[in-house]
């Protein structure tokens, strides 16, 4: 995971909650993905990165809506005194991930299904790296004709399909912006992530002469691709059964009107 991240306030020796004391100074940092607010921070602050306040996507391309990195990355945080040393890593990671760390940690057995997640914990201990190597993007609204929007591999990423968002207008690159349209890359952009996270120089069209472990990487990403949308299988929608007043949270049921009489008391 990598993101930039900035506490809101002062933190405070201890604090109280659901899940008990916390016994000393903790720092609590959330982010995510996301364009920048409008205004001029000060010159000496990090934000200068995108001219935007703490919680933008700062270097990274775009923000919410989008498959570009400042649209999908947001910073983690692994807190377990006495088992977690302090320290920061800059491996692959994904929220599909938790569902199997957490089995394995507390040693319980997962269905015999199969999974997108992968166990983290050689990551959480310093035991080794990521063993997640590939990640696959989708937009907000999927689709079985197109299928992924782009795919990670290692370090390179390749976008098949690009999209603006209007959550992501106030960003300055109009690739961004909600008007930009659906548009399909044959040969897809391709990006390496760590010499260029914010996405700026598509490997394929900025160089005449391309190394074989760049056309390596585009093959192995482009195979990825179809064997993953191959094996897709999507489920019902949901949003499309219709409205049903019978499934709305209420505490009162059968009391009108709706939905000011359902506030609990």
């Amino acid at each position: 995971c990598w993101d930039h991240c900035w506490p809101s306030a002062p933190l405070r020796p201890c604090s109280r909650g659901h899940f008990g004391v916390l016994a000393r100074p903790t720092p609590v940092c959330w982010d995510a993905p996301g364009p920048g607010l409008t205004g001029r921070p000060p010159a000496h602050s990090p934000e200068m990165l995108r001219m935007a306040r703490g919680g933008s996507s700062g270097l990274l391309k775009c923000g919410k809506g989008t498959t570009y990195e400042g649209g999908m990355r947001g910073p983690a945080v692994a807190y377990w005194p006495g088992r977690i040393s302090p320290g920061v890593t800059h491996e692959l990671a994904s929220t599909l991930d938790i569902l199997p760390t957490m089995a394995a940690l507390a040693g319980a057995p997962l269905l015999d299904v199969e999974l997108d997640g992968y166990d983290l914990t050689p990551v959480l201990f310093g035991q080794g790296p990521s063993p997640r190597q590939t990640m696959f993007y989708y937009p907000s609204s999927p689709s079985k004709a197109r299928g992924v929007f782009a795919v990670r591999q290692g370090k390179y990423k390749a976008h098949f399909f690009t999209r603006g968002d209007f959550h992501s207008d106030t960003t300055p690159d109009v690739a961004c912006h909600g008007l930009t349209p659906l548009t399909p890359h044959e040969p897809p952009l391709l990006f390496d992530l760590e010499s260029d996270p914010a996405e700026n120089y598509d490997l394929l069209r900025s160089s005449t002469a391309l190394s074989p472990v760049v056309l390596w990487a585009l093959k192995e990403i482009q195979m990825q691709k179809m064997q993953f949308d191959q094996r897709m299988v999507f489920g019902d929608s949901q949003m499309k059964k219709g409205y049903d007043p019978a499934l709305e949270p209420c505490c009162v049921p059968a009391c009108t009107p709706k939905p000011s009489c359902c506030r609990c008391p």
